[in-house]
C-alpha cells in the first residue's frame, strides 16, 4: 500500500487537488476512497494543469511521460512499486550490454507499457506463451535477457525461462525471481488448498492482473468452481454459495483489508465457520514513496545518463590532457587522441566515479584518476593489437592504430599514453593531498607490473605447457582484472573509506575482474564481430587456453553467474549506497560488446 500511502500523504502535505496518472493500484475501491479525499485521476499529463502536483502510478511509467511532466513543470512524485522498478534497471542494463530483451508478461498491462518505456522501439519483445516466443524472428545465436512482469503466473513464468535456455544459447535473467514474493506467496499459498474446496473466491478487481492468476492457480490447482468477486455486494447468489461445503477465499495483492472483512462477515452472517491457514510470512518493508519532488521539479539523473555523462567528461579530461601545444610532434598528439578517444565503454571510468561517490570523493577527483586509466587502458589495447602480440586489425569497429598509422608509431603512442597516465595522477588537480597522488601512482605501477597486466599478458603468451584452471584464472585475474582493481582502489583513495571497507570492495574489485574477463572470453567464442568491432575466435586458433575452453560455455555461464553472486555479496553491507556498483556489476555480466 506504499503508492497509497503516498497519495494520501501528499494530499495531507500540500492539499487538494493532487493528480494521479493512471489507477494508483488495481482496485477500484482504493481509487474511489481517494477521489473523496480529493485525488484526481487522469490517464494522460495533458490532462494536469501546469505546475501541478502528480503521482505517478504503482505500475510504473515510460521515460517519456516523466520527460514530458519535467518539460511542463510539473511538480512529480514515482510511486513505482520497487519490484518493478527493479524490473526496469534489469532491462536498461541488459539493452545497455547490448542484449536483446525478452519481456515475460501480457501486452497492454501497464506495468508492461511502462518497462517497454524505458528503452528504444524494439529492443523488446513481449511473449506470454511459448507460441509467442517460437514466433520471434530471432536466431538461436542472439544475445538474449528476460525479464518477467511482477503479476505474471509463477508457474507459467517458470515454463517460458526455460523455453528460452532451450531455444537461445546465450541467456542472461535477473539475479532473483522479477515475480511479485507477495503474487508468489498468494499462489503458493492458494495451491496448496484450492483442492479442497468446492469454491474459490478471489477478491480483488477485474482490472487486477495477479488477481486473474489467482482465479487460475486455484483451478490448476484442482477447484471445480472459481470466481473473482470484487466485494461483499458482488458475491454471487446465496444458493450459489450454500452448494459449496467448503470456501476457499484469498485476495489480490491491492486488496483493502476492509473488502476481505466484508466478505467474510457476510459468510459467517449465513452460518459459514472462518479458519485461517497460515501462509509464508512477508518481512519485506519498502521505504515510503520520496515526496521530496513535490516541493520542486527534481529529477534524479538516470544510470544510463550518468555512464554517458562521465564517457563525456573523462573524454573532455583526455583531451585536455593531450593538448595540442604547437612544440609537439602532431602525428604523436593525433596518434594518441586515435586510440584513447571516441570509442568504448568506458566500463573502468565509471567504476572509479561509483567508488568514489560511495566514499564521499570529489567528481572531478574521479575524473582524472578515469582518464588516467583509460590512457593506460588505450595503451595496452594498442601494444595488445601490433603483430608481435595478438596481431589484430581492428578494434572497436575502427583500424587497429598501427595499422591506422605505423607500428613505430603505434608504440610511441602507447608509451606517451603510458606516461600521460601517470602526469595526470601526480598533478595537483586529481588531489589536494600529495599523499594520496603518491598512493595513486604507486597503486597504477602496481597494477601495471609483473605482479599486474605485464605479468598477466606474458602468462597469456608463454603459458605452461599443460595449464590448469588456477593458472587460466591467475592470469585472467593479472590481465583484466588489476586495471579493475586500480579503478576500484583509486576511487576509494578519493574519500573516507574505512580498512574494512577498503578490504570489502578489494574483494568486490577480484570478483568483477575475473568475471569482466570471462565475460570476454565467452565474446570470444560466440559473440557477432560486427558488434565487438574486433575479430572473434581467435583463442580457439591461437591455440590459447581460457576459461571457456576449460569449463565449456555453459560452465564459464555458471562461473560467471557465482562470481556475480560474489559481487553483490561483497556490496551487501554498502545498501543502496552501491547501487551504481550493482548496476555495473550486472553489465559486466551481461554485455555483448
Amino acid at each position: 500500500m506504499r503508492a497509497i500511502d503516498a497519495v494520501e500523504t501528499a494530499l495531507t502535505k500540500f492539499g487538494a487537488p493532487v493528480y494521479v496518472r493512471r489507477a494508483i493500484v488495481h482496485n477500484a475501491h482504493v481509487v474511489r476512497d481517494l477521489e473523496a479525499k480529493g485525488a484526481i485521476f487522469v490517464q494522460e499529463l495533458d490532462e494536469v494543469p501546469d505546475g501541478a502536483i502528480v503521482i505517478l502510478s504503482a505500475h510504473g511509467s515510460a521515460r517519456a511521460v516523466k520527460t514530458r511532466g519535467q518539460v511542463r513543470n510539473l511538480r512529480i512524485a514515482d510511486a513505482i512499486c520497487p519490484l518493478v522498478a527493479k524490473v526496469h534497471h534489469e532491462v536498461e542494463n541488459w539493452y545497455n550490454s547490448g542484449r536483446h530483451i525478452l519481456l515475460i508478461g501480457h501486452i497492454g498491462h501497464p506495468e508492461i507499457v511502462g518497462t517497454l518505456g524505458q528503452v528504444p522501439q524494439g529492443a523488446i519483445s513481449v511473449i506470454s506463451t511459448c507460441d509467442d516466443l517460437e514466433a520471434l524472428e530471432l536466431p538461436s545465436n542472439t544475445a538474449v535477457a528476460y525479464a518477467v512482469q511482477t503479476t505474471f503466473s509463477v508457474r507459467d513464468a517458470a515454463g517460458l525461462i526455460a523455453a528460452i535456455h532451450t531455444r537461445f544459447a546465450d541467456v542472461a535473467g535477473p539475479r532473483s525471481s522479477d515475480i511479485c514474493y507477495a503474487t508468489t506467496n498468494r499462489q503458493e499459498a492458494l495451491a496448496s488448498f484450492a483442492s479442497e474446496c468446492d469454491l474459490v473466491l478471489v477478491i480483488g478487481d477485474p482490472t487486477s492482473s495477479n488477481a486473474r492468476r489467482l482465479v487460475e492457480v486455484a483451478r490448476d490447482a484442482g477447484c471445480a468452481q472459481a470466481m473473482l468477486v470484487q466485494d461483499a455486494a458482488t458475491l454471487p447468489e446465496e444458493a450459489i454459495l450454500r452448494a459449496a461445503n467448503t470456501i476457499g477465499i484469498t485476495a489480490a495483492a491491492s486488496t483493502p483489508d476492509h473488502a476481505v472483512k466484508d466478505v467474510c462477515d457476510r459468510l459467517e452472517a449465513w452460518g459459514y465457520a472462518i479458519e485461517t491457514r497460515a501462509g509464508r510470512g512477508e518481512q519485506v518493508r519498502f521505504r515510503p514513496v520520496a515526496l521530496a519532488g513535490l516541493d520542486a521539479a527534481q529529477f534524479p539523473v538516470e544510470f544510463d545518463q550518468r555512464i554517458s555523462q562521465v564517457r563525456n567528461d573523462v573524454e573532455q579530461e583526455i583531451n585536455r590532457a593531450i593538448g595540442r601545444d604547437e612544440g609537439r610532434n602532431h602525428q604523436l598528439a593525433d596518434a594518441m587522441r586515435y586510440a584513447a578517444m571516441g570509442g568504448g565503454k568506458r566500463f573502468r571510468s565509471s567504476l572509479v566515479v561509483a567508488v568514489s561517490e560511495l566514499v564521499g570523493g570529489a567528481y572531478q577527483h574521479a575524473i582524472r584518476v578515469a582518464a588516467a586509466i583509460e590512457c593506460v587502458h588505450a595503451q595496452s589495447l594498442v601494444h595488445d593489437d601490433l603483430p608481435c602480440m595478438d596481431d589484430d586489425d581492428l578494434r572497436r569497429g575502427k583500424l587497429a592504430l598501427h595499422r591506422k598509422f605505423d607500428e613505430a608509431t603505434a608504440i610511441l603512442a602507447g608509451d606517451a599514453l603510458l606516461a600521460l597516465a601517470f602526469e595526470i595522477l601526480a598533478g595537483k588537480d586529481t588531489h589536494p593531498s600529495a599523499d594520496v597522488r603518491a598512493n595513486l601512482v604507486l597503486a597504477l605501477a602496481q597494477a601495471l607490473g609483473q605482479d599486474g597486466l605485464a605479468g598477466g599478458q606474458m602468462m597469456d603468451l608463454y603459458p605452461p605447457q599443460n595449464p590448469t584452471k588456477e593458472d587460466v584464472f591467475q592470469c585472467e585475474a593479472r590481465k583484466t582484472g588489476a586495471l579493475i582493481r586500480f579503478a576500484v582502489e583509486g576511487g576509494a583513495m578519493l574519500g573516507n573509506s574505512s580498512g574494512a571497507d577498503r578490504a570489502t570492495l578489494k574483494r568486490f574489485a577480484e570478483n568483477l575482474g575475473l568475471v569482466f574477463q570471462i565475460r570476454d572470453d565467452m565474446l570470444d567464442e560466440r559473440g557477432d564481430a560486427a558488434v565487438l568491432g574486433k575479430a572473434v575466435g581467435k583463442d580457439a586458433v591461437s591455440g590459447r587456453r581460457s576459461v571457456t575452453s576449460l569449463l565449456g560455455f555453459q560452465g564459464a555461464q555458471e562461473q560467471a553467474r557465482k562470481l556475480e553472486n560474489a559481487c553483490h555479496d561483497a556490496l551487501e553491507d554498502f545498501g543502496s549506497k552501491a547501487s551504481s556498483l550493482r548496476d555495473l556489476t550486472r553489465f559486466a555480466v551481461s554485455r555483448v560488446h
